[in-house]
């Protein structure tokens, strides 16, 4: 996740945003990816759910997706989707400044599904009710 460091630096103090690995929770400095899940969607008129943005080192993707995929399960029809995070960061910068609706297209709506785990070292318990 996109998380701020509070950083002490030689004039005054700064909160820095910085990535930090969803699976290790060490910063990353150098090759990561942005990871999130998508369901729905379908022709049938299912509304597409998306999970929320998550960051990996390339080393973690794996281990990471392990987990993933427990609370998103390929059987409830999640397909775990990634990017490289120096492409979504362009990506982020110039949509920060363009506005979607200046492009052909339309924005097609979806529902955030939320995990219900404080971090992702607590797996859900057998119920699927997530980790309190």
């Amino acid at each position: 996740m996109i998380e701020y460091m509070a950083f002490s630096g030689t004039d005054d103090a700064l909160n820095c945003p910085i990535f930090i690995c969803d699976y290790c929770r060490k910063q990353i400095t150098g090759p990561g990816n942005i990871v999130w899940g998508e369901a729905g969607g379908h022709p049938e008129g299912e509304p597409r759910r998306r999970t929320p943005l998550f960051a990996t080192h390339k080393d973690c993707d794996h281990k990471f997706t392990a987990m993933f995929r427990q609370i998103y399960p390929p059987e409830g029809g999640w397909r775990d989707l990634w990017d490289d995070i120096d492409t979504f960061l362009r990506q982020l910068a110039h949509n920060a400044t363009h506005a979607l609706d200046e492009k052909a297209g339309e924005a097609h709506p979806h529902i955030m599904d939320m995990p219900l785990v404080r971090n992702w070292g607590q797996q859900p318990d057998e119920g699927g009710s997530g980790a309190r």
